[in-house]
């Protein structure tokens, strides 16, 4: 008896390996199967990784344009191949896979919104790869075990791959879904489940997109430009419609905070641009009259001191002179660097502007460091100069000179500033004043509405801690010591005499190509904590000029792309590391030098 039971035991035993040996010829153990896929969970995690590769991608671009600082010595050794794996990690192993699968079920079922949703994400995801290392896979990526090795499209072919999807989705979008799941509940965490507002940004993607086409082809660029202005979906335009990723004040388990938010929790982080602080501070000469520079300033940056070092072991540059490299004032008259003239400086040799051009703009506190310093850390935790409420949900400076806490502020609940409404209306002055874009306003008009927007998104962030473009609850925020300090009338008054005067430097240019630098400027000041839009920007154009250069006189090829990851030429026997950073993408016609 006891022996027939064993024997049947085993044979039911080998049935049981059988089948699960059938299975795993069937179905690939270490891929996603789309019975596995809950179509909500998913575009959760997915709508949370995009936003984890736009903070890695942005983290490249911005010093490299001069909004935060670098490191590095020379342009090839600021980020190295190792520094770009993360990136390509999250884009190819996690979110473009994850996406595709998610975009077939939702097909499969009808899903649109979540499709839509798949889609426009992924079509940024792929332009920014391209824009950041040229050819990339795509055609033969995504594929598992299939291909270990996909061979890299041409960076034009991504682009034409990306605006198909932005097509898709709008079509998906214009159909209606089939009933969505409500058990786990659906999340859209950028727009709420409006279609009208995810059209629009997939139209703004095709407007930038389109402005790097130009450098390629204008006649194109022109006609895909002016389509998107006739569209009756129209693109980003409203406060409501800023594509945006929001962080909350959770700290633990998980951290919900802006990522920039850290720099409260244990002092120092990212060392801020001298040469923003001293653009911002300068331009326009709203110095003077008792103002305080440029008033998003104090919504960008909180200082941890009002005055700035003079003892060398915290600040080592203060006791060195200007390098003959830089832009200095002498003999009574200004001499200009390597990059030109900045706009909206004074050229006024006796200006307290030109002063001081480096190591820090002034003596009232604000702690960065010029373009490309890779010296050694002081002991300046607590004093340099920190992210403020927009959009890192920081402290507003209100001249309170103290060290950061952890619970400073809007306590870390910041956001991403993705694609804003002002970044749209700046691109809009781009195209009209370069393009000869047939538009419903004039490149002047978008000009001044890019100002009118920034100043207003930016102040209203501090002050409501929403802009009403998902479910969630406002941020904390400051707004009572804010209005006490700097009070609404006061702040419009200021912004008032920044662009009337903004205004009257532009019409003052004699040619398209002298106004496209003040366009340029503003888009750039506008798009603090964007380092994608500004690395294309300054490509594409060579705008604004006047930029710093780096500490070192002779810092080599300024990177018109990156090198490739890595993991990417390590495992893909297709791939091969680039020589240097000089290759251009497709769309890099400009001629501008650089390399400084």
């Amino acid at each position: 008896m006891t022996m027939k039971i064993f024997k049947t035991t085993a044979v039911a035993l080998a049935m049981v390996l059988a089948s699960a040996c059938t299975l795993d010829l069937r179905e690939d153990p270490n891929a996603v199967q789309l019975a596995q896929i809950d179509v909500n969970l998913s575009l959760n995690e997915i709508q949370t990784t995009f936003a984890g590769f736009y903070n890695g991608a942005s983290g490249v671009g911005e010093p490299m344009v001069r909004l935060t600082n670098s490191g590095g010595s020379r342009y090839n050794n600021v980020f190295t191949p190792v520094g770009f794996d993360g990136i390509w990690s999250t884009a190819y192993s996690t979110f473009l896979q994850d996406a595709s699968k998610l975009t077939e079920k939702a097909d499969a079922a009808g899903l649109t919104y979540h499709a839509g949703v798949c889609r426009v994400l992924s079509a940024y995801v792929l332009v920014t790869l391209a824009d950041y290392f040229g050819n990339v896979p795509y055609s033969e990526a995504l594929k598992g075990s299939d291909n270990f090795n996909p061979a890299a499209d041409t960076d034009q072919s991504v682009y034409e791959a990306a605006f198909g999807l932005l097509d898709a989705a709008i079509a998906n979008f214009n159909t209606a879904s089939t009933p969505i799941p409500t058990s786990p509940p659906f999340a859209d965490l950028y727009y709420n489940g409006s279609s009208a507002k995810w059209k629009k940004l997939a139209n703004s993607i095709k407007l930038k997109m389109y402005l790097n086409w130009r450098n390629f082809n204008a006649a194109q660029a022109k006609e895909g430009i002016e389509g998107l202005l006739t569209s009756a979906d129209g693109v980003i335009a409203a406060q409501g419609e800023n594509f945006i990723f929001r962080y909350g004040t959770n700290t633990t388990d998980p951290d919900v905070r802006h990522p920039n938010y850290g720099a409260y929790i244990a002092g120092g982080g990212t060392y801020m641009s001298n040469h923003l602080n001293w653009m911002m501070l300068y331009g326009y000469d709203m110095h003077l009259e008792a103002r305080p520079g440029d008033p998003r300033m104090r919504f960008y940056w909180y200082r941890q001191t009002t005055a700035n070092s003079t003892n060398p072991n915290e600040m080592r540059c203060v006791t060195e002179q200007t390098p003959l490299h830089y832009m200095f004032a002498s003999g009574g008259a200004v001499i200009y660097a390597k990059g030109g003239v900045p706009p909206g400086i004074t050229t006024d040799a006796s200006s307290v502007a030109w002063t001081r051009t480096y190591c820090y703009p002034s003596g009232v506190g604000y702690w960065g460091r010029d373009h490309v310093d890779n010296q050694g850390i002081p002991p300046d935790a607590f004093l340099r100069t920190t992210w403020g409420p927009y959009p890192a949900g920081g402290r507003f400076d209100a001249n309170q000179g103290a060290g950061v806490t952890p619970s400073m502020g809007m306590r870390g609940a910041g956001f991403q500033p993705i694609m804003m409404r002002s970044f749209v209306a700046f691109m809009l002055s781009e195209a009209v004043n370069n393009a000869a874009v047939t538009a419903p306003k004039t490149a002047r008009a978008y000009f001044s509405d890019g100002i009118d927007y920034s100043f207003k998104d930016v102040r209203d962030w501090a002050l409501n801690g929403t802009y009403g473009t998902n479910a969630a609850a406002a941020s904390p925020t400051e707004n009572s010591g804010i209005t006490a300090f700097y009070s609404q009338a006061n702040y419009d008054a200021d912004v008032t005499t920044y662009k009337t005067r903004a205004l009257a430097a532009y019409d003052a240019q004699a040619d398209a190509d002298a106004r496209l630098n003040f366009i340029a400027r503003e888009y750039w000041i506008a798009a603090f904590e964007n380092g994608v839009e500004m690395y294309n920007l300054y490509r594409r154009t060579g705008k604004p000029t006047g930029m710093q250069p780096t500490l070192d006189p002779n810092p080599g090829a300024f990177p018109r792309s990156w090198w490739y990851p890595q993991t990417y030429v390590t495992l893909n026997n297709k791939a091969d590391q680039k020589a240097d950073l000089t290759s251009k993408v497709f769309w890099d016609k400009n001629s501008a030098n650089l390399d400084f």
